[in-house]
């Protein structure tokens, strides 16, 4: 994860503009310390300026991108040094270019759009389940909409793609599968980082929704899958803790059609994220984690 990009003034060691990606910020003091380390190891060896340097919790990465301008990283020390070096190595090429038509001020107005193609990866959950157990109002629900006033089954593939949820320099991109047993046959999680199952806490759909757990484990052993237990409100709805037994693993209580339940997703949404990256869970609120840009 990459949690500041940073562009400096190597001639007065000052910082000209900077973008925050997650709540971890670096000091001056240590973005002084990392460019007293870069000059040692230039002094090693020239070859040296191309490799990171872990210093306390960060992970540093630095590029020429100008005279005197240097573009820095700071990312988590345990992200792969391939993926970062080609992000880095194509963001300093372009902020070169821009750096030799553009005005400082220019640069700091518009820093983030300049670099967020070359930090912002996508990460995409899939929201799974039998056709009618809320999918689409699950969705309506994170987006702080109204739910349908009508089931209208999603066709194909799926019908809605959320694509405008920022969380750290990732853009979460959320899809919504059609629960036929005909388009079921369709799924493809090649692509997908993150299952949301849902059930409608009934028994009938909870032995379909094993079979559709069981399968998606067949064949993606590794993907995660959260268990969302919807329509808690119904009289026929099972107990989530009946519903955890069952289905073998913890799932969260829910009814997709009630608006008081949003800041319960957002909390669910940030802390499987929070697990997946190896983050410790902030004590802030989901709404400063999570940013959702307008439509």
């Amino acid at each position: 994860m990459i949690y500041n990009t940073v562009l400096m003034d190597t001639a007065s060691r000052k910082k000209i503009v900077s973008s925050d990606y997650w709540i971890h910020k670096v000091s001056r003091s240590q973005l002084t310390n990392y460019l007293n380390t870069l000059l040692e190891m230039i002094e090693q060896s020239e070859r040296l300026k191309y490799k990171p340097a872990i210093i306390g919790e960060f992970k540093f990465y630095s590029r020429e991108c100008g005279e005197d301008t240097l573009i820095i990283f700071i990312m988590d020390p345990n992200d792969p040094d391939d993926e970062a070096i080609s992000k880095i190595n194509r963001a300093a090429r372009v902020l070169r270019g821009v750096l030799e038509k553009q005005s400082t001020i220019y640069i700091k107005k518009n820093f983030a759009k300049i670099i967020d193609p070359y930090v912002v990866a996508r990460y995409v959950i899939s929201i799974v389940g039998e056709s009618g157990v809320g999918k689409t109002s699950l969705l309506s629900l994170l987006m702080g909409r109204e739910p349908p006033d009508e089931h209208i089954p999603t066709i194909a593939l799926n019908t809605e793609v959320i694509e405008n949820i920022r969380f750290a320099n990732y853009e979460i991109v959320i899809l919504d599968f059609a629960g036929q047993e005909t388009s079921r046959k369709l799924w493809d999680f090649s692509s997908t980082d993150m299952i949301f199952l849902l059930t409608d806490s009934t028994l009938r759909n909870l032995i379909a929704s094993k079979g559709i757990m069981s399968t998606i484990q067949k064949e993606n052993p590794n993907l995660p899958i959260v268990i969302f237990a919807n329509k808690q409100d119904l009289p026929n709805a099972l107990d989530p803790t009946a519903i955890s037994k069952i289905m073998g693993v913890d799932a969260r209580s829910m009814v997709a059609v009630d608006l008081a339940y949003r800041n319960s997703l957002l909390n669910t949404l940030t802390f499987v994220l929070c697990d997946h990256f190896a983050l410790e869970v902030p004590d802030i609120l989901p709404d400063d984690l999570l940013c959702f840009i307008p439509e």
